[in-house]
């Protein structure tokens, strides 16, 4: 673990803030064309994946959750869940539930959560294959440990399809709370 620090009047951020930062240019990174980059290397790997007929369709869906996942949590709850920043830490904001309409965003994804579900379960190693192509899209870029943040963001987010879809689209914002 690291140590807040001070060397010279420079003080060296702590786990927390490095994840946060990290976090955020993960974020910012995710509203370029990243998705698209990344679908695109998908497009050219399943040509040699064992399931061929489908690769494109589930490789795609599982990247725009992953993409979703990423562009809708709080870097600092992330990194609390990531086991880098202390949960005290962390507030939670409730955020407006994004788009104009509210029922056919969270219907949609309860649909998608069951298709990934899905797709994970038929296909478990799916999950190497995104992140090995959002690494290498991504991490050409100036973050900090990026094939771990990488590495632990996709892990998280598979971890939490473990709670549901109710509680998954409500974190993403894509419900509200019942």
């Amino acid at each position: 673990a690291c140590i807040n620090a001070e060397y010279g009047g420079l003080s060296a951020a702590g786990p927390c803030e490095v994840c946060k930062t990290a976090v955020q240019s993960l974020k910012d990174v995710m509203d370029s064309d990243i998705v698209p980059k990344a679908k695109s290397v998908a497009s050219k790997m399943c040509t040699i994946m064992f399931f061929y007929d489908e690769c494109e369709e589930k490789a795609n869906g599982v990247i725009n959750f992953v993409a979703h996942y990423i562009a809708n949590m709080d870097p600092a709850a992330l990194c609390s869940k990531l086991g880098n920043c202390e949960e005290s830490a962390v507030e939670l904001v409730r955020r407006e539930v994004i788009g104009d309409n509210e029922d056919e965003l969270c219907r949609k994804c309860h649909e998608e959560f069951q298709d990934i579900v899905d797709t994970l379960t038929k296909y478990p190693s799916i999950k190497t294959f995104v992140k090995t192509i959002l690494s290498t899209v991504v991490c050409y870029l100036p973050i900090e440990n990026c094939d771990a943040l990488v590495d632990g963001v996709v892990d998280q987010a598979f971890a939490e399809l473990d709670q549901g879809s109710q509680a998954l689209c409500v974190a993403l914002n894509l419900c509200k709370e019942e």
